[in-house]
């Protein structure tokens, strides 16, 4: 079967669908998120304070009964600042579960892999999030056990997937030019609970003519105990590796990632995040967060941050 030519159904059923998500059962949110920032190099560097913007989006999302257990739905969303499209994705759900397109976030990897949903501001080490776009996702679940695979297809433009440099500084792989019906990038992932705990499985295997890395394979374990809730993500790619920790008591919310390229005697870069959530209202907040990122290279200083930010979401 011709995966690409199941976008394209997936594309003219999603075009039909767009008018009734619209007219029946669309809406808006948005979510705006500024704030002060001040930011410390080391060295002889001044520290620099400024006011700006914390990933202000806004969107639309809407889905549709088609009758026969079958659902239609979709979502746009987008800055409100700088770079344009966040996610963008429509597809079909019901028994079977659900299958869908699009660009951005939300595909296999980063619906079941990610644990980043909690934390503000950053300090991620990851090896990969996984597949961001031109790509089709089906997520499905048995009992206790949920599952998703995505094949992202050739693109002239840049994939998920990363490569570390000695320095750990995260690269995306180009696509090339090969031809458009082969997939560039496949990942498949399952999450299960083993008591207390869930964990979640899963590979992310990218093509390149000009370098082509092994599999990405990814263990997360998560749960809650006694109010406290943590997050272990580990990663793999050959000799390559990354490391998160994160954890949450009350408002209060903590992580550190660290990462290895595997290279003899590279550095291995880390980040520390340490915040706290304010509740102010209905539909409002406010986090103050302090971070240290640290990249392992002889002459380079820490940098240190520290942030205040106003939350209001409208959905």
């Amino acid at each position: 079967m011709n995966l690409k030519k199941t976008v394209l159904a997936l594309a003219v059923a999603g075009i039909a669908a767009a008018p009734m998500i619209a007219s029946a059962d669309g809406s808006v949110y948005g979510s705006m998120r500024y704030g002060v920032e001040s930011v410390d190099a080391g060295g002889t560097t001044d520290r620099v304070t400024k006011m700006r913007n914390f990933g202000s989006r806004f969107g639309i999302k809407g889905e549709t009964d088609l009758g026969n257990g079958m659902t239609a739905f979709g979502a746009w969303e987008a800055h409100m600042f700088g770079a344009g499209l966040r996610d963008f994705k429509f597809g079909l759900k019901g028994d079977f579960g659900q299958v869908y397109t699009g660009d951005g976030i939300n595909h296999a990897w980063d619906s079941l892999m990610t644990t980043d949903g909690t934390w503000w501001y950053g300090g991620s080490r990851h090896l990969t999030e996984g597949v961001q776009s031109n790509a089709i996702t089906y997520m499905g679940g048995a009992g206790p056990v949920q599952f998703g695979i995505t094949a992202q297809f050739k693109s002239s433009a840049a994939d998920g997937s990363q490569t570390i440099s000695a320095a750990g500084v995260a690269t995306p792989v180009a696509a090339t030019a090969e031809d458009d019906n082969a997939i560039d990038q496949i990942e498949a992932v399952v999450a299960f609970d083993a008591g207390p705990v869930n964990i979640a499985l899963g590979f992310t295997d990218a093509k390149s003519t000009l370098n082509d890395p092994k599999a990405t394979t990814g263990l997360v374990l998560s749960g809650s105990a006694g109010g406290f809730g943590y997050a272990l993500d580990l990663q793999q790619n050959d000799d390559a590796s990354s490391m998160q920790l994160q954890g949450t008591f009350g408002s209060f919310y903590g992580q550190f990632g660290t990462s290895d390229n595997g290279a003899v005697n590279a550095p291995t870069p880390t980040a520390l995040v340490l915040g706290y959530t304010q509740s102010i209202g209905p539909n409002t907040l406010a986090y103050y967060e302090m971070r240290n990122a640290d990249s392992d290279v002889v002459g380079d200083d820490a940098v240190s941050t520290i942030a205040a930010v106003l939350v209001y979401s409208v959905k």
